[in-house]
């Protein structure tokens, strides 16, 4: 299961889906609320519910030695697009509870 979410995060748009080709990954990056939960889940690729919109979304939690980690991002979502990007980042705004 962890290896197909992996490939599903590397190779797919997390906002529509689509798959990505070389050069067109675009990561949104984010800072849990609760640090609790970026310590159960570093290095892992998880999948999060936005409630607010009741979709789910796979992101890399990114390692606590990582250079990520060092510039103050906790998760990575990969998306096509600006667009998507956008409509992702409009979505997480909207469902603060996890996400700041």
């Amino acid at each position: 299961m962890e290896a197909e979410r992996e490939a599903y995060w590397l190779n797919y748009c997390c906002w529509c889906n689509r798959e990505i080709g070389d050069g067109e990954r675009i990561s949104i990056n984010s800072r849990f609320l609760d640090q609790r939960d970026y310590r159960k889940n570093a290095g892992k690729v998880v999948t999060f519910e936005l409630q607010s919109i009741g979709r789910s979304i796979v992101a890399l939690v990114v390692k606590r030695n990582s250079p990520a980690k060092r510039q103050g991002k906790d998760v990575m979502f990969v998306v096509c697009s600006d667009r998507c990007g956008d409509e992702l980042s409009a979505a997480m705004n909207r469902d603060t509870k996890m996400f700041g």
